[in-house]
């Protein structure tokens, strides 16, 4: 993601046409068209404000992003062979950024999305992603914590992804590449292509999916009640429907579940107080028996997860809280400006300033305006192309007061 455009590129989008010398000329219009263009293209790319950092809001679910610019990644994620030799020399540890962090303290930089992950903390700034010292060595938008730079995240955790590597073929993401489609498991956040899964259900027949990495890790997973997921698939690629408990090895409802558990569908019960006596039945030796299999989780799966005394102490252990509480996302709040032009925006703005402050900025901004009419008008009156050149000599003469 690159979120620095120069007059140049700005150039180099807008229609050109010939002058009498055959050289390319961008008209004004042009000019100003690719500009409105690319307002749209931003306003819908980076829709969110992008002044506040997510630091003090702690460990969170949120869209992450990773500086490849900053960061360095081991011989094994690297991407050009002809690199790799000296690619452990330079490697880093991997880190991860809040949104606001990867616009303001790392425009220009190569910046990878990660999408959305959970109880993670924004590293920018922190030990594990100091910008160049050029920059400050700081996160822009908490630069007065000049202790950061000596703490770490301990309670993030890192993957893959964070090298731009994906699923379990461990493939660097290239968006214009990707062909079919890619599913994010629930419990880890990574992304799955479909060729790597077998094949999919219909979209509107689950809700959540678990890759089998997770149900192989995690037993908690395999505890949820058969009836209410859709299926399991081993990993030879065979479609095994498990609502039919007894034609399977995972465990089926005790019959110790209450009523309203048993209907499904809904919201999920939160925190929902802990039973001595495990909703299941807990076959550990079948379990751990069983292949591993990708679930697919139909609508309401969350109220049939066990709560019991022993099942919530292995969800606990394992970070995985999220199974039986709400698990929203912190989104950047979002920019009402961003639909707006840069001068509709400067116009707000100005409104909002302090009245001398304001007059003194329109009294400027109308002496700028005044000043470039006069400069351009001899080049409209003889049809002279006005060249870069021209512009900088013009700004150049505003500088020193002439």
């Amino acid at each position: 993601m690159e979120s620095t455009t120069t007059a140049e590129d700005l150039a180099s989008r807008a229609t050109s046409v010939p002058d009498e010398d055959g050289d390319e000329v961008v008209t004004a219009c042009s000019f100003l068209e690719s500009q409105a263009n690319l307002e749209r293209e931003a306003a819908e790319v980076l829709p969110g404000k992008f002044d506040e950092c997510t630091y003090d809001k702690g460990y969170i679910r949120q869209p992450l992003y990773a500086c490849l610019t900053c960061t360095h990644p081991p011989s094994k994620y690297c991407q050009d062979a002809a690199s790799s030799d000296t690619a452990d020399q330079l490697a880093t540890d991997p880190a991860g950024m809040c949104y606001s962090c990867s616009i303001e303290c790392h425009a220009g930089h190569e910046v990878i999305e990660l999408f959305t992950k959970r109880q993670f903390r924004c590293d920018c700034g922190t030990k594990r992603l100091l910008l160049p010292a050029e920059q400050g060595a700081c996160c822009q938008l908490k630069s007065a914590r000049t202790m950061l730079a000596k703490l770490e995240n301990v309670s993030n955790v890192y993957n893959h992804n964070f090298w731009g590597m994906y699923c379990s073929c461990d493939k660097f993401y290239v968006p214009e590449d990707e062909a079919g489609v890619m599913i994010q498991c629930y419990v880890c956040n990574d992304w799955y292509h479909d060729s790597c899964i077998g094949e999919l259900p219909s979209e509107d027949d689950y809700e959540d999916y678990v890759c089998r990495a997770c149900v192989s890790k995690h037993p908690v997973l395999r505890y949820i009640d058969s009836k209410h997921l859709l299926y399991g698939r081993v990993v030879d690629g065979q479609v095994s429907c498990i609502e039919a408990a007894t034609s399977s090895n995972v465990p089926s409802a005790s019959g110790e579940c209450s009523a309203a558990n048993d209907e499904g569908g809904g919201e999920p019960t939160l925190k929902r107080a802990r039973s001595s006596v495990c909703r299941l039945r807990r076959d550990t030796a079948a379990i751990d028996a069983q292949q591993p299999f990708d679930l697919f989780l139909a609508e309401g799966w969350k109220n049939h997860v066990c709560t019991c005394i022993d099942c919530m102490r292995e969800i606990e252990a394992n970070r995985l809280v999220f199974l039986v509480e709400e698990d929203d996302v912190v989104e950047p709040e979002e920019d009402e400006t961003r639909g707006e032009s840069l001068y509709e925006s400067a116009m707000k703005k100005l409104r909002t300033m302090d009245h001398t402050r304001a007059v003194d900025a329109a009294s400027a901004y109308q002496s700028l305006s005044s000043n470039l009419k006069n400069y351009l008008r001899p080049f409209a009156s003889s049809g002279k192309v006005v060249k870069l050149q021209d512009i900088q000599t013009f700004f150049e003469q505003q500088k020193s007061g002439r």
